[in-house]
């Protein structure tokens, strides 16, 4: 017998928790009884324990000849080349109706500024002839809804498609609300719409600067969105409003019960849209984002994940076999931060998916890393969540490692307090 690799534990008040990343088991005990525990994980051949049976049979304790990581990799494998669905991102506009400072559209040079018509005719088109019976479709932008009339005609036509289930969402800045639109998205399958928030007043100008729409405008679209599908208020936080951001929380406090749930990203720089002034380091952004979670627990807000404790075998769609994101002239990319055609790994031409000559003799996506080859990686306690982390990071020199990698026991508090605490 030995004992797992893959797991961490924490204490809350007065019990301890233990959480394994590769079975999806959690532990709860008193805080008394947690010496015995470490023991005998620390023995884990000594069955004699009364701690032993429900350890091994949670897999904290395992065979000797349970791998691992060989576990890991196979659920990985099996969920990158899944054929059950089909999930796209589609970038049907880079047009947008704000000048965010932090855009990361920002300052580039598109070759095709939103989808035609005739692109949204390929799309249903190769869309019809799809072998996955279920398919979901995530409206993405620049802004999506200035594209609404298409989306919507679109759908209609998708509507008519007996052999397919469709479902929709929406990533938004939140500064468009038409009834008609989210009453018929509603109707075709709209699971949730992600609206992107930076703060109240002061802090929405300058971040967020637009002769459009404020953010008061925005909120009263945000609590018109709830009548019609689930909510999430994906806050984005920087240097500049941090202190601040909790206003957002009050704000909509009056729908805390409602289908609103809130998630947190953190504003970065890049060469093509430098904001480094306002980036938050990563340590300051995580003890935010605990700290801001914990609080808006303590107020019975909704926190939407903790999503390194929901494994489902991929980090990102970049891995899986088929998730794409399809932008104007229907090219298709592995990333929705790719927008030049000659990074797009194929392009979908009278409804079939042609691939560019690269990557014509595997007609899969091009991998970069298979971290299970790499030390630092294989014994890396998130590695059963993270399969290696972001492609696109690691492409462009930076770090790939998700951000909750060194504050994985402030996750599993916030975890257990989303999921299993009565609320």
């Amino acid at each position: 017998m030995k004992k797992s690799r893959y797991f961490i534990s924490t204490q809350i008040d007065d019990f301890v928790l233990y959480y394994n990343l590769v079975n999806d088991t959690l532990l709860k005990l008193p805080a008394d009884k947690n010496e015995g525990c470490i023991k005998c994980l620390e023995n884990p051949n000594d069955s004699t324990s009364i701690y032993w049976s429900k350890l091994y049979s949670d897999k904290f304790i395992i065979d000797d000849n349970f791998d691992e990581l060989k576990e890991t990799q196979s659920r990985h494998w099996k969920t990158v080349n899944s054929g059950d669905q089909l999930d796209l991102t589609v970038i049907c506009t880079f047009d947008c109706n704000s000048d965010c400072i932090y855009c990361y559209q920002k300052n580039l040079t598109f070759q095709c500024l939103e989808m035609s018509e005739t692109d949204f005719d390929g799309l249903c088109t190769f869309l019809s002839k799809a072998s996955q019976q279920y398919i979901h479709i995530n409206w993405y932008g620049g802004e999506p809804l200035l594209a609404k009339e298409k989306i919507l005609r679109l759908c209609a036509e998708l509507d008519k498609d007996k052999k397919h289930i469709y479902s929709y969402s929406v990533s938004t800045n939140g500064s468009i609300y038409d009834e008609k639109f989210f009453r018929m998205m509603e109707r075709y399958g709209m699971t949730n719409v992600t609206v992107s928030v930076v703060g109240i007043g002061e802090e929405h100008n300058q971040l967020r600067p637009s002769d459009i729409y404020t953010s008061d405008s925005v909120m009263r679209n945000i609590i018109l969105m709830t009548r019609h599908t689930n909510v999430i208020v994906n806050l984005n936080l920087c240097k500049s409003n941090i202190e601040q951001i909790s206003e957002v929380f009050e704000a909509l406090s009056g729908y805390r019960y409602s289908s609103l749930s809130f998630t947190f990203s953190r504003i970065v720089s890049y060469t093509h849209k430098p904001c480094e002034e306002i980036v938050l380091d990563v340590d300051t952004y995580m003890k935010h984002v605990i700290a801001l979670s914990n609080w808006a627990l303590d107020h019975r807000f909704r926190i939407s994940d903790m999503s390194c404790f929901q494994n489902f075998g991929v980090f990102c769609g970049v891995y899986a076999k088929h998730n794409y994101v399809v932008g104007p002239g229907l090219y298709v990319y592995q990333c929705d931060r790719f927008y030049n055609p000659k990074d797009a790994f194929a392009q979908i031409v009278n409804g079939t998916l042609t691939y560019n000559q690269y990557n014509a003799v595997s007609n899969e996506k091009e991998y970069y890393i298979d971290p299970y080859q790499i030390e630092e990686c294989r014994n890396c306690k998130i590695l059963p969540y993270c399969n290696g982390g972001c492609d696109y990071l690691r492409k462009i020199g930076k770090d790939a490692c998700p951000p909750e990698k060194n504050y994985l026991e402030d996750y599993l508090k916030l975890y257990y307090r989303i999921f299993y605490e009565e609320q």
